[in-house]
């Protein structure tokens, strides 16, 4: 057996992807050796630029990005049938058991191989947000059954109000308010899609200063009112690997409006917009999973923009529920209070270790078992 953990990511949006990268690099450290897979790299190229334009169209109306949503699909038929056989016949060579599912479209191929091999497959399926994305959505109207013989770990559960687990981005501790910047991190999640763009001017009459995401050159204004902006290299992309054959953080950068050949790559999460968040008083966005994870790990507070989908609107009820975050329209109404900000900003600092790390709980269950056998 290949004691090797296969980490299954999706490159349709960050949060996807990115925690599959943390928790690939925190089971290195814990002397467990991970690697991650995209599902984007099993598709054919046309298929990725559909993906492509996709981003396009939900950038530019978030009005679609949500009918989206709505519209059933067969992950399946974006397969390339050759690209897949490929991975099954590498992982059987290999004899892969062990693998982490960050996305439902995976369970497609996971249940493909398992049907090949005849052998014990061990996956967990990793829920990252509150309620069931759409990936998994889709999944559950094919297959209502699909979790029968792998294992469901949820990081939240709604109903009882707790978080469950929590993914680590690193080694830096999180900063009390009296030392942070007082800015705030203002962004649209991976694709730069949601109603984050409309809130520039309220906020900045408000007094405060920002660091903006930007998604294209074409966005980046002049630095007016202290305006910072950042942005992630427009041509990379999830699904390819670096010259040295790893998946990465993307290439990040501070960014004025020549954007050209300025985005070093980015090695460690914290030296990318995560740094950002971890020194701001608060983050304007949606309700994402992986801004839950960064604003966990980080002790950064949210102000949540519209939800992107049912699972989002979960999201969002559950870290004003838990005191972790606030909803745009009330603190408009509060005035933009900066101390509410900072009483958000204390209760995840006064609870965020009572919640356990995913990858040290799978690190304790694989030693476990292997300890069992």
């Amino acid at each position: 057996m290949n004691n090797t953990v296969t980490i299954l990511c999706s490159g349709f949006g960050l949060g996807f992807y990115v925690p599959g990268l943390l928790i690939e690099r925190k089971l290195a450290g814990l002397g467990i050796k991970a690697e991650i897979e995209v599902f984007e790299t099993l598709m054919p190229e046309h298929k990725k630029e559909q993906t492509d334009n996709s981003r396009k169209a939900y950038q530019q109306s978030f009005a679609v990005a949500l009918t989206s949503q709505k519209i059933p699909s067969d992950i399946r038929s974006s397969l390339d049938a050759g690209a897949v056989e490929r991975l099954l016949q590498q992982w059987k060579q290999e004899e892969r058991q062990r693998f982490i599912v960050l996305s439902g479209h995976w369970v497609h191929v996971i249940d493909r191989y398992r049907e090949i091999t005849g052998c014990p497959v061990d996956a967990e399926l990793l829920y990252i947000d509150a309620e069931l994305s759409p990936s998994w959505k889709n999944l559950r109207k094919l297959n209502p059954g699909y979790a029968q013989g792998y294992r469901e770990v949820s990081m939240y559960d709604p109903l009882n109000r707790e978080i469950l687990c929590r993914i680590d981005a690193g080694p830096m501790e999180a900063l009390p308010p009296s030392s942070r910047n007082g800015r705030l991190v203002i962004h649209g999640g991976g694709w730069g899609i949601g109603t984050f763009r409309e809130k520039f001017d309220a906020l900045e009459s408000a007094g405060y200063e920002l660091d903006i995401a930007a998604y294209s050159a074409q966005e980046i204004g002049e630095s007016i009112h202290g305006r910072h902006y950042y942005m992630n290299d427009p041509q990379w992309r999830t699904w390819n690997r670096d010259s040295s054959g790893q998946y990465t953080f993307p290439p990040f950068a501070e960014v004025t409006g020549n954007v050209a050949g300025s985005f070093p790559p980015c090695q460690h999460y914290e030296k990318g917009m995560y740094g950002v968040i971890r020194q701001a008083s608060a983050v304007i966005s949606k309700p994402g999973g992986g801004a839950l994870i960064d604003s966990l790990a980080s002790g950064t507070p949210l102000v949540l923009l519209d939800p992107f989908g049912p699972h989002e609107k979960i999201n969002s009820d559950l870290w004003v529920e838990l005191g972790y975050g606030i909803r745009y329209g009330e603190w408009a109404e509060s005035g933009f209070d900066r101390e509410a900000l900072n009483r958000l900003s204390r209760n995840l600092q006064s609870a965020r270790d009572q919640y356990p790390d995913y990858a040290v709980s799978y690190a304790e269950q694989l030693s476990a078992a292997e300890g069992r056998s």
